[in-house]
């Protein structure tokens, strides 16, 4: 199941600090074209633990996205969705 969420998904356009992150925390997130996006914190049986929306005007913009404090340790998917256009990245998450 992780081999097929991950390569449902392109893997640029966004850089994700720290990594890994701690739970309860933020991790800046920073997305190389503006646009209006959806960023989801996703585990690996697909299921979106976490939803943000983020308005990027700025390419080099950062935007703090939420990791819950109640969420288990381990690797997380982070999936942005481009609502305009419906364009999907995604990257992996460590949280400790």
């Amino acid at each position: 199941m992780k081999k097929l969420v991950f390569k449902m998904f392109k893997k640029e356009n966004i850089t994700i600090f720290p990594n890994p992150a701690t739970k309860g925390k933020v991790v800046n997130l920073m997305l190389h074209n503006t646009g209006n996006y959806a960023v989801q914190l996703v585990n690996e049986n697909a299921i979106a633990l976490h939803e943000q929306e983020f308005k990027v005007n700025n390419k080099q913009e950062i935007n703090l996205f939420n990791i819950p404090s109640k969420i288990n340790r381990g690797c997380y998917y982070i999936k942005v969705v481009n609502t305009e256009n419906n364009t999907s990245y995604s990257s992996t998450l460590t949280v400790l």
